[in-house]
């Protein structure tokens, strides 16, 4: 008697989000935060293409965070945006470049400001993503607006 084997699930991205996808010297910190940021109302993000001497995490991109104490009272906060942050980009890693990215909280923060931090911070991204494979951002067309 055979026993019917299943067929193969289709391999799917590494959506893991190890240790070498973390910036975590502050020498790489300082580095990305030379860089001019992309400016949003509550989060900056600070690009960089990887150092020289770091071949060996250079091919995939890593994130660093930084929320203050002085912008997110609470550590329940702080943990909270973090977590939301790291999960936006690590379902986008395959998607983006192999560079490192900074996300900084730039305004002070509460609980309801959440699902805007996120949302702003999600569409850096996606536009880092648009911008990598060579192809401009749509944008809605605002009625009364001039095209």
């Amino acid at each position: 008697m055979q026993v019917a084997s299943k067929p193969a699930a289709p391999r799917r991205p590494d959506l893991r989000f190890p240790r070498e996808a973390r910036l975590t010297a502050s020498a790489e910190f300082e580095a990305a935060l030379k860089t001019r940021p992309v400016r949003g109302k509550l989060v900056w993000m600070y690009c960089l293409a990887p150092l020289p001497t770091e071949p060996q995490r250079s091919a995939r991109p890593r994130l660093g965070l930084m929320v203050t104490k002085r912008l997110a009272r609470t550590a329940v906060l702080r943990n909270a945006i973090k977590r939301r942050l790291r999960e936006q980009f690590r379902l986008r890693q395959p998607n983006l470049p192999p560079m490192w990215f900074v996300a900084r909280l730039a305004a002070p923060a509460e609980a309801s400001h959440l699902p805007a931090i996120v949302s702003e911070w999600s569409q850096m991204l996606d536009r880092t993503i648009s911008h990598s494979r060579g192809r401009p951002e749509r944008r809605p067309h605002r009625p009364g607006s001039r095209s």
